[in-house]
């Protein structure tokens, strides 16, 4: 009997021993739960910030950077950074040149821009055009390295000067693209995403078949909006690395030659003799002209008064002698 109730105790007391050792695992598998789920939730966050983040970059402008103090080495405040805006530059010169030596000096120009080679200087437009011997107004587009833009200027107002020239006109004009070049750069990091999305979709084939056309439609609307803004940056940032040079050439006026007068001629005199008669007639026509209508009724007039006093005078000598 003794040895059956030993044999009942071990074996009750092995079962409470299972027993608590289930109790623990439990109570430590609920314990380490939460940190496992912890870094989940993390990464649906991280990834819902970041889905939304390129539309909030394509509808908002970048909010502009604080940056906060921070502490050097030597115990001071470390230096702030400031972005340099992005500028695109153009020059707009004009030249006054002698006739003869203006398609001279635009020749020296462009020669000048060709040995620079086209990664410094760049060529786009040339007219100049000839009205017989006089040289119409001419003109001459460059662009040329932003960081030589101004040695360039001064080299063309050299050429000019040596030529007998003289400047009439220089201005210099900026344009601020920084914030062009930023919504590009945004635009672009959202339609990059959107397509690898999309693409991500068509690969794995999830959805339906109308799901799955829509989303190749749409990549291709987004890749084909992508390479147009690649393209509108790119161009943005050649305007600011090569500054426009607009350069209009005219001609100066030549000097009047004074004519020498000489004494009058005999045939000035002629001339002028004849002259005067042609002028005295002309005048004595116009004056019968006006008269002749006057002078057709007053002739007249004046006949009959002297005929009717003739009569008179001739009816009282008669007179006169009968009574003599």
């Amino acid at each position: 009997m003794a040895a059956a109730w030993r044999r009942k105790a071990i074996l009750l007391g092995a079962a409470l021993l299972a027993v608590l050792i289930f109790v623990a695992a439990i109570v430590a598998s609920l314990q380490r739960k939460p940190q496992h789920e912890a870094p989940v939730v993390a990464d649906l966050m991280v990834s819902d910030s970041s889905a939304a983040a390129p539309t909030a970059l394509a509808s908002e402008p970048p909010p502009a950077e604080v940056p906060a103090p921070a502490e050097s080495g030597s115990g001071g405040i470390a230096p702030v950074t400031v972005s340099v805006p992005k500028l695109a530059y153009t020059y707009r010169l004009g030249f006054r040149l002698p006739g003869h030596r203006l398609a001279e000096v635009q020749e020296a120009h462009r020669a000048l821009c060709l040995r620079m080679g086209p990664s410094r200087c760049q060529l786009l437009a040339m007219s100049r055009s000839a009205e017989g011997e006089a040289q119409a107004p001419a003109r001459l587009t460059l662009r040329v390295a932003s960081i030589e833009a101004k040695a360039f200027s001064d080299r063309l107002t050299g050429i000019v000067a040596g030529s007998g020239g003289k400047t009439m006109a220089t201005s210099v004009t900026a344009e601020d693209v920084s914030k062009a070049i930023v919504d590009a750069e945004a635009r672009i990091r959202q339609r990059e995403l959107l397509v690898a999305r999309l693409t991500e979709i068509l690969r794995t084939r999830r959805g339906t078949v109308g799901e799955l056309v829509e989303a190749e439609r749409s990549v291709a609307e987004a890749q084909e909006e992508l390479d147009q803004t690649k393209g509108w940056l790119t161009e943005l940032r050649g305007r600011v690395a090569m500054s426009e040079f607009e350069i209009g050439y005219s001609q100066a006026e030549a000097p009047k030659a004074e004519t020498v007068r000489e004494g009058p001629s005999i045939l000035d005199a002629l001339g002028g003799s004849a002259g005067g008669f042609l002028m005295t007639l002309r005048i004595v026509l116009l004056i019968l002209i006006y008269l002749a209508p006057w002078l057709l009724i007053v002739v007249p007039i004046a006949l009959w008064v002297r005929r009717a006093a003739r009569r008179k005078r001739d009816s009282e000598t008669v007179a006169a002698t009968a009574d003599a």
